[in-house]
């Protein structure tokens, strides 16, 4: 094997002889720029032949005698040299940092040292976690949990995400339109509102995207949107109030038509068309037949006048018809066409079999009113006739709003305000729904109002200055939250309730006509 010499640069070389007589040790290598051919001292090894050495480091090595320079040879090389690729070489020229690679990355002869947990289990078996067994991470910096699952944020599916021992115990519920705790509720309990007070008349319904709001603004009738987040979009029609001395308001809504009517002595409608960007246009406007004008003030018997509310006429856009007393006895109705108003100017259709002056309320054809002690309902047709004439239960006061497949009914007994749901087919309590179920308390009173949101399967109920969300848990009435609306001076005469996508809009008309336009949902 070739003897691997260092060439030096330097011209000058000074050789190295014995001063005395001839030594018995081996001669020492000559000295090249500080460094040593250690090839003649080393036993032939594939490695060891082609190395070279620092001075210092072979002065080292010859301290510790010939046999710290065998180490390539398979010897076992002296302490603090360590045998490295077949040289011996102190431990911390080669010292390393241990890596988790199964590899004694350190030369301490202990492998993957600072892991003791290698191979132990890892995580929990709770819920959905599953243990693991902790394995080496595949860049050698640490240990990873190989084949377990842990703990994440709980959700709604019916399993122990969060490893707690309880499914769906989610977080804390917020105002997002979902169901944070899991428990079935959306948006309970964390609802805000936004209100908005008007000097006169208003009244509120739902149009796809947002809300009408019909109200009088000096000689005006003005009617303007609102998105379905509560806030104004600007848009506004107005035309002239043809009574200026009015005693209600109210209005319905079918897609993008809207109905609104007023009076006094004489009931006038209007109807109103919102387009997608909620633009409203008052298309027309119509006096009722004569038949439904009150009498005036005459031989020194006062005029009762159109009844304020609770007793005040209703309009409905679907079907369109136009409901309440003509009379003092009296009850009648004036159905007209879905595409105009001409229907309203014929002679009111009598219904013999409301009484006189009760307190009633009108939702698409169905008809709920007071009846002694009692709240009864019915399906009213356009020529007088009432179907499924029933009670619902004993009760005043009553409100009522269409869902899907029937009508709620709301209604005050005993302080205590109550709501029903019945079938359009039976008029009766609906298999599974509320059945004079309970959902506020506390010496409460009339009026009310109801709304129904769908998608939700939420009850929106008022009774005087009380607003209640209910949903619905295992069959049974359950309040979501509870809400004391009091934004006028005086107390509250009429009370309108619409829903539109997430939010509710509530218009709440004090005796002396002030308004108060609540919003209530996640702002």
């Amino acid at each position: 094997m070739g003897v691997v010499r260092w060439i030096t640069p330097r011209p000058l070389r000074k050789k190295v002889r014995s001063a005395s007589k001839k030594s018995t040790q081996p001669s020492l290598p000559h000295v090249d720029n500080l460094f040593i051919d250690m090839s003649p001292l080393l036993q032939t090894h594939p490695s060891c032949a082609q190395r070279a050495f620092p001075l210092a480091f072979i002065g080292a090595m010859a301290l510790a005698g010939p046999a710290a320079l065998a180490g390539c040879g398979g010897v076992t090389c002296p302490e603090p040299l360590s045998n490295v690729d077949g040289v011996c070489l102190k431990i911390d020229q080669v010292a390393e940092a241990e890596r988790c690679d199964g590899t004694d990355n350190d030369g301490d002869t202990d492998v993957d040292e600072n892991w003791p947990e290698l191979g132990e289990p890892c995580g929990e078996a709770a819920g959905e976690c599953v243990e693991g067994e902790w394995v080496c991470a595949v860049d050698g910096d640490g240990v990873v949990c190989d084949g377990g699952v842990g703990p994440v944020a709980e959700i709604c599916d019916g399993k122990d995400n969060d490893c707690d021992g309880t499914p769906d115990n989610g977080p804390a519920e917020v105002c997002d339109g979902e169901d944070n705790d899991c428990d079935g509720f959306i948006d309970e309990g964390v609802l805000s509102t936004k209100v908005e007070v008007f000097d006169g008349h208003a009244t509120v319904t739902a149009v796809d995207g947002g809300y009408l709001v019909a109200r009088i603004a000096e000689d005006e009738l003005r009617v303007l949107t609102y998105d379905s987040s509560g806030e104004a979009t600007g848009n506004v029609d107005a035309t002239s109030n043809p009574v200026p001395d009015l005693v209600f308001m109210t209005s319905d809504s079918s897609g993008s038509r809207v109905l609104v009517s007023l009076g006094r002595l004489k009931f006038h409608a209007f109807d109103v068309h919102v387009d997608s960007d909620l633009v409203p246009l008052i298309l027309s406007t119509q006096q009722l037949h004569p038949g439904w004008d009150q009498p005036t003030q005459q031989e020194g018997i006062p005029a009762f006048g159109a009844y304020a509310p609770p007793l005040h006429p209703r309009i409905t856009a679907s079907p369109p018809r136009f409901v309440g007393y003509p009379d003092i006895v009296t009850f009648a109705l004036a159905a007209f066409g879905g595409d105009n108003l001409a229907g309203l100017t014929e002679d009111p259709i009598v219904v013999g079999a409301i009484p006189p002056v009760s307190v009633f309320d009108a939702a698409g054809p169905f008809l709920v009113w007071e009846q002694g002690e009692n709240t009864r309902a019915g399906r009213l047709l356009d020529n007088g006739n009432l179907e499924l004439d029933i009670d619902v239960a004993p009760g005043s006061a009553p409100s009522i709003a269409e869902r899907g497949g029937g009508i709620g009914v709301a209604y005050i007994r005993l302080g205590s305000l109550r709501l029903s749901e019945l079938g359009a087919l039976s008029v009766q309590c609906w298999d599974g729904g509320f059945c004079d179920d309970e959902v506020a308390s506390g010496a409460l009173e009339g009026p009310t109002a109801l709304a129904y949101d769908e998608a939700m399967d939420t009850w929106l109920a008022a009774a005087g200055t009380r607003l209640v969300v209910v949903g619905r848990f295992e069959g049974s009435a359950i309040v979501k939250q509870s809400l004391d609306l009091t934004s006028l001076p005086d107390p509250v005469h009429r009370i309108d309730v619409a829903m539109s996508g997430n939010t509710a809009a509530v218009v709440q008309v004090g005796r002396d006509a002030g308004s108060a336009l609540t919003f209530l949902g996640c702002f």
